[in-house]
């Protein structure tokens, strides 16, 4: 079995290709930040982790250990197994983005660009399409 670590610096992403029955191990070791996840069908790039076909599907606002998060085509992506975090894990929230932080009455391009969890999402998803699939 393959265990790589591989550490992810605040404010920035990781891309992994995992297969089917494979595990993914996502662990905040400093504070309480949440950490955004998305999921992509590295065999259709627009298909992808939808919280509101989630919710749906588990008819809950959070997911518990064993249930399966949806794709924005209603099928299985990712399956909780395990839940250490402490907190709930919340499927309201959106991923911060320069809209919102504009929205907040922050302007600032340097620290928009900073903060915002949506770029490294699709610098992630880049490597992933150039990224060949074994």
């Amino acid at each position: 079995m393959d265990q790589r670590l591989t550490t992810i610096p605040a404010r920035r992403g990781a891309a992994a290709h995992v297969r089917r029955g494979q595990t993914v191990r996502v662990v905040n070791t400093h504070g309480d930040q949440v950490v955004d996840t998305w999921a992509f069908n590295a065999a259709d790039m627009t298909e992808h982790l939808s919280m509101e076909h989630s919710r749906a599907g588990i008819l809950k606002v959070a997911p518990r250990v064993g249930e399966a998060l949806l794709t924005n085509r209603r099928r299985p992506i990712l399956t909780l197994v395990e839940g250490t975090s402490g907190g709930v894990h919340d499927m309201l929230m959106a991923a911060c983005d320069r809209w919102r932080y504009e929205g907040l009455g922050c302007t600032a391009p340097t620290t928009i660009a900073r903060i915002t969890c949506t770029p490294p999402c699709r610098a992630s998803a880049a490597m992933c399409r150039r990224r060949p699939t074994r």
